[in-house]
């Protein structure tokens, strides 16, 4: 069982927004209403669930717009503007994933079930900000997400400021179908009166002191992308709180704070710290000057893709039914190779999901602290690691899946990564049982992967990332198979000496590439490791009197331990655990031994897919000289046919019938009450355009 979507003709038949809904937002009212009285923790429960649902859709609709950057760009300026616009998105996503666990923490802090579930909640229409569209970056998505975003009221912002967001408020709601975009910070301001009011809110009884041991910590999640500063109040953080007390007055005011931290963060003006609506706004600014500039830096990925086949028509046919077969026709992955791709990508977000909650729902430490096995990882800390593994893995299966045709054959739209939901996301009560869970996962991956590579017919029979996917998955099997039995983790999956410590800096940036000192460990051995330099000072310390190695004032050391003068390590990244720290230095105190057989390298970095280029294909037709027939007509599908003949009369199949209600289509158009399941883009709109101010000719 598969997501699906319902949509109502009720819903899709948009009006255009009048001047007052655009200028107020058409905000959600506070207090909320929900028809029923609530006790006030059943109302905070619901709200962080709603709140858990929307930062979980806004990070996976930022990470889609991130993804949708093209990073082929040959003109070196060019280049960095574009990846800036990649980066930002990318950090903004990471933000969301912080609010999410921190919305779960605060789930925890009131005993109520933990969420990560999407379009879920029976009062979506009524909360969410804007209706859930998976699209590329565009001057329409940007508009909804600074609407969304953005204060509530005019404030500091100056008069010319606040004209362009009420013209930006138009495209929004365009965007979003003609529908009103609603107020992000609305959750969060109830939230905070009803954590932060004693008397009228959550009472001291309901938050448990207790639960500290199930929640995430910063340390575990966070990020912090930093500005060249020390001041913290100037860095992005990903923002992660937990909270601890024995008192509930403490608890209340840290959640409260937590929650005025994420609001701030989402629609601050002028605040020490760049709001999302700030963030949001510039890089509006910045994807006009590249669009205007001619750059071609989007890659024209599918709205809404989807591996689940549209479903047969039956029977009776009536409106309905063309629109539900039109919205999942759309972006059905009808490529072979593309639609292989997309189910690994859902069973790769599945296992990270469900990683997720697995790690929320025990307690324990992440590390071995003493002993033989010191610094290595519990099976909760192979969770965290885990789930850092997946949004790599997410990031480099969407890689390839841009540039992999839709259709059968390219027609123009690209593949894009589904981020489509498993049939359920309980996990079992058993702790064995949750170990299977994800077993099962992993083996339904590796038989797809396996299947890829041994094909002899299939592009991807040589692909390095999935060969790297294939190994990685082997051995996490064999641990999963041991938990699942009820036994700890097997030896052979544990590394040391060499191999652990470069193991331990590989997983210290979660496996992934930082600029600022790159991971130069990996694809080493142990020799080539002993020799690095940096700033001109060896990596690992000598004494002068014998040449011994030692830990203190190796620079390795300094930096793990963040009190080198030329920075930490990792950078962007929280401290390596005190027990991994511990077993560095003793590495080096030990004289560096190397494994056996010696001179293996000590950790391979995971490699990438296969990058194909785009096939090439013939584009509309970008002359003066528009013509219906051969640029027009095409745009519209059958179901803009029918439904546009059933509901409005007009026969897209007569030129005429067309030119004389021309007008009022471009309004339609333009206002994004048509098509009927979603708005077109300005590409399109204005190719219509053309056609009509040319003279509407044939």
């Amino acid at each position: 069982m598969t997501k699906t979507y319902d949509i109502p003709l009720e819903v899709l038949v948009c009006q255009p927004p009048s001047e007052a809904a655009i200028a107020n937002l058409e905000l959600a009212k506070l207090p909320l209403s929900f028809e029923i009285e609530r006790n006030p923790r059943d109302e905070a429960a619901l709200l962080l669930t709603v709140a858990a649902e929307v930062e979980h859709a806004l990070m996976v609709q930022y990470l889609y717009a991130a993804y949708s950057v093209r990073d082929d760009q040959t003109n070196h300026e060019t280049r960095g503007r574009v990846q800036s616009l990649y980066q930002r998105l990318a950090q903004l996503a990471r933000e969301e994933m912080g609010h999410l666990m921190t919305v779960q923490n605060l789930l925890h802090l009131i005993g109520a079930p933990l969420n990560f579930e999407r379009e879920d909640s029976p009062f979506e229409s009524k909360l969410y900000p804007f209706r859930f569209k998976l699209e590329p970056l565009s001057k329409q998505s940007l508009a909804k997400y600074i609407t969304a975003e953005r204060p509530a009221e005019q404030g500091e912002i100056d008069n010319e400021t606040w004209q362009r967001l009420l013209y930006i408020a138009k495209i929004a709601r365009r965007a979003n179908d003609g529908r009103p975009i609603q107020h992000v910070g609305a959750i969060y301001e109830r939230l905070i009166q009803l954590f932060g009011n004693a008397e009228e809110g959550l009472k001291d009884q309901d938050f448990h002191t207790d639960r500290i041991d199930l929640q995430g910590t910063w340390d575990d999640w966070g990020y912090d992308e930093g500005l060249g500063s020390n001041d913290k109040s100037e860095s992005r953080r990903v923002y992660v709180d937990t909270f601890e007390g024995s008192h509930p007055t403490t608890l209340r005011k840290e959640a409260v704070k937590a929650l005025e931290i994420i609001a701030e963060q989402g629609e601050g003006y002028g605040s020490t710290v760049d709001s999302h609506f700030e963030r949001f706004f510039q890089l509006y600014k910045d994807f006009e000057k590249l669009k205007n500039e001619g750059v071609e830096f989007v890659w024209p990925v599918a709205t809404n893709p989807s591996t689940t086949p549209p479903r047969p028509i039956l029977g009776k046919r009536n409106l309905d039914d063309y629109i539900r077969a039109a919205f999942e026709e759309r972006g059905y992955i009808a490529n072979c190779c593309a639609r292989n791709w997309g189910h690994l990508f859902n069973l790769r977000y599945r296992l990270l999901l469900a990683f997720l909650i697995h790690f929320l729902k025990i307690t324990g430490r992440r590390y071995v602290s003493s002993g033989p096995d010191k610094g290595d990882r519990t099976p909760r800390g192979l969770l965290l690691l885990w789930a850092f593994d997946e949004m790599r893995h997410l990031k480099k299966i969407a890689q390839k899946m841009v540039r992999l045709p839709l259709k059968l054959y390219y027609n123009g739209v690209t593949a894009g990564p589904p981020f489509q939901l498993p049939y359920t996301l309980d996990l079992p009560d058993l702790e064995r049982d949750r170990w299977r869970v994800h077993l099962d996962v992993v083996k339904a991956s590796l038989t797809l992967v396996e299947k890829a590579l041994q094909d002899d017919g299939s592009p991807d029979q040589k692909d390095p990332f999935l060969e790297d996917l294939q190994r990685s998955d082997r051995g996490r099997a064999s641990i999963l198979e041991a938990l699942a039995a009820g036994q700890s983790i097997p030896t052979h999956a544990r590394t040391e000496s060499f191999q652990k410590v470069a193991r331990i800096l590989e997983e210290a940036v979660r496996g992934f590439s930082i600029d600022a000192h790159s991971n130069f460990w990996a694809g080493i051995n142990r020799e080539q490791f002993v020799q690095l330099h940096m700033f001109n000072r060896p990596f690992l310390r000598r004494n002068e009197d014998d040449c011994n190695l030692t830990a203190e004032g190796s620079e390795l050391v300094s930096r793990l331990e963040s009190s080198s003068k030329t920075g930490k390590m990792p950078r962007y990244r929280p401290l390596v655990d005190s027990s991994r720290q511990e077993f560095v230095r003793e590495w080096i105190d030990a004289q560096a031994p190397d494994n056996e057989p010696p001179g293996q390298i000590g950790v391979h970095h995971e490699r990438e897919p296969n990058l194909e280029p785009l096939p090439s294909w013939e584009q509309f037709r970008k002359s003066e000289r528009v013509g219906y027939r051969s640029d027009i007509r095409p745009l519209f599908r059958d179901f803009d046919l029918e439904t546009l003949q059933r509901l409005d009369g007009i026969d897209l199949n007569d030129v005429e019938n067309v030119r004389a209600n021309g007008e009022e289509l471009r309004e339609r158009l333009n206002e994004g009450s048509l098509p009927y399941d979603a708005c077109w883009s300005d590409e399109r709109i204005d190719l219509f355009e053309r056609w009509i101010d040319s003279g509407m000719e044939n």
